[in-house]
């Protein structure tokens, strides 16, 4: 019997105990004494591992260097984007891929607080995540019993994943919340329903795909049809206000759904396939497909609790769907299983065992079973937290990392610093080193206004396979102009530059080398570029464009 069946089964049974529509027990507050317990239980372990076990410096340099990225958007935005208007700013481009919410919120704890610390960008994440555990709890009651409720919970507040993903400064449990949100607010609260799911997009990519199909999926229910125009005002105008704001900055009103997944699932970015890589897709495709049969047998029965499931099995899909059936496999790696793609799949995996623990089995074997079921319960939960010796195995190893970018961020301060270079910028390299970034401005003391990305350099706006070696007169002039414009004191040099090189040696005069990045193969440049003329500037670009 499928699970779907079986729970449409359990809303029967419980419909006959009550003698009516309703429920047999009684819905607990969300706004009560358990709520407050079920936070600081949440809480705790995560405050723990964040502040007593993890460096709270570190989120985990190299294996989640996107926090560091997450937090670079965020920073620089206030430094630097709301002083061109709202908008996002970032040194890599990608200041938009993920949404806007994120940084957003990010940005008002650093006004607020007056710190720029990347642990606010923890406890954000960690308080979204406690914030999922509570809403894990008060919809398993709802749908089922306070049994499910409190293994479901137990395994969502203590499993090694759930608590180091939740700590770690992503944004994944602010998109995941804010869903679970929507769903516990349906269907008295239709019009904050259709918000929550609306900012959830802003939140996390994947909310493009699964809050849609929640609204869709919510009009099959009778009491939210009731309420369809408050829900769909609530969820189209954060859609629409978002839209409007992605298309005006990026000319894409649907940015982040088309970078993560059509040029994702694509592999335009990917690296090639390993072997590894390719024995593990079958089994991922067998997920998939398990996945997807929940989802679909769910949307035939519909029981109570189908908005839950529904997310639950969609959120499954989706991601054994792009590793199994996309060219996103090359994203997968020995250590991914840890990671925050699966945090949540974890969490619902559990919430499925737990159904089956107390309201299946019990309902085959009696209610005598369900000590045996709370003894299963526990044992498997004590049985996950033998991960933690490979999470922590995973996370000791970014200290180097961390301590090579500390490293380098108050090195490069220093000689920037300096009276003869701190009144210009510091061009710095884009791709793949945030976290240089932050030991920047966290333990070198600089102000972030001063930065330029090497991302937008005159290269990056001619055409494929300009170099300044075939046409060093322009190219020559257009890095002149870019330097000078651009106030460039320090230059940051990479090795595998070959244009900087090149140009750089032509012009010995105008170039000293102050430092050495050794960890990078970074040459850092003091700059004496004498400034060009407007008009030298403009000729040099429109002939670079037209091919000279």
């Amino acid at each position: 019997m499928s699970l779907a069946r079986a729970l449409a089964d359990e809303d029967e049974e419980d419909r006959r105990q009550g003698g009516g529509s309703a429920p047999a027990h009684v819905p607990l507050a969300f706004w009560s004494w358990w709520t407050l317990g079920l936070v600081l239980i949440a809480v705790a372990p995560r405050l723990i591992y964040l502040f007593g076990i993890s460096n709270p410096e570190n989120a985990g340099d190299g294996l989640y260097t996107d926090v560091y990225q997450h937090w670079q958007i965020a920073y620089l935005t206030k430094e630097i984007g709301l002083s061109h208007g709202l908008r996002l700013w970032d040194l890599k481009g990608v200041e938009y891929f993920w949404g806007t919410l994120h940084p957003i919120a990010l940005v008002i704890l650093f006004f607020v607080t007056g710190s720029t610390d990347i642990v606010l960008a923890r406890i954000q994440s960690l308080a979204f995540g406690s914030l999922s555990v509570v809403l894990i709890f008060h919809l398993c009651r709802r749908y089922w019993n306070l049994s499910v409720a409190l293994a479901a919970t137990a395994f969502a507040a203590f499993a090694p994943t759930s608590v180091f993903n939740d700590a770690s400064g992503m944004l994944e449990p602010m998109g995941v919340s804010l869903s679970l949100l929507g769903i516990w607010l349906l269907p008295k609260r239709s019009l904050r329903a259709g918000i929550a799911w609306g900012l959830a997009t802003a939140a996390r990519p994947e909310a493009w795909l699964s809050s849609p199909g929640l609204v869709l999926a919510s009009f099959l229910r009778p009491a939210t049809v009731r309420r369809w125009f408050l829900l769909l005002l609530g969820f189209v105008s954060v859609m629409g206000a978002q839209m409007a704001f992605l298309n005006a900055r990026t000319g894409n009103p649907i940015y982040p759904l088309y970078w993560n997944y059509l040029a994702n699932a694509d592999g335009l970015w990917m690296k090639p396939l390993i072997a590894s890589q390719q024995s593990a897709r079958p089994w991922f495709i067998a997920i998939w497909a398990m996945a997807t049969v929940g989802l679909l047998t769910t949307l035939w029965r519909r029981p109570r609790s189908y908005l839950l499931l529904l997310y639950g099995f969609g959120s499954c899909a989706m991601v054994f769907g792009l590793f199994g059936l996309t060219a996103f496999i090359t994203e997968w790696y020995p250590w991914r299983w840890m990671m925050w793609i699966l945090a949540f799949p974890y969490d619902f995996a559990a919430l499925l065992v737990a159904i089956g623990l107390f309201v299946i089995v019990p309902r085959y074997l009696g209610r005598g079973i369900r000590q045996i079921s709370w003894l299963t319960a526990g044992a498997l939960l004590v049985a996950a937290q033998l991960t933690w010796i490979p999470i922590e195995t995973a996370y000791t190893s970014t200290a180097s990392a961390w301590n090579t970018d500390v490293a380098t961020g108050r090195y490069i301060a220093g000689i920037f610093s300096q009276p003869d270079y701190r009144g210009g910028a510091l061009n710095l390299p884009p791709p793949d080193h945030p976290a240089v970034t932050y030991a920047l401005v966290h333990y070198g003391g600089l102000d972030g206004s001063h930065f330029v990305s090497q991302l937008y350099d005159p290269f990056y706006y001619l055409p494929a396979g300009y170099h300044y070696a075939d046409h060093p007169v322009t190219a020559g002039t257009l890095l002149q102009c870019w330097l000078s414009t651009t106030n460039t004191s320090i230059f940051v040099m990479p090795d595998d530059r070959a244009d900087y090189l090149a140009y750089a040696a032509d012009h010995p005069a105008w170039f000293e080398m102050v430092g050495r990045v050794a960890d990078y193969n970074w040459t850092i440049e003091a700059v004496h570029v004498p400034t060009p003329s407007p008009q030298a500037c403009a000729r040099s670009a429109l002939d670079a464009r037209a091919g000279g």
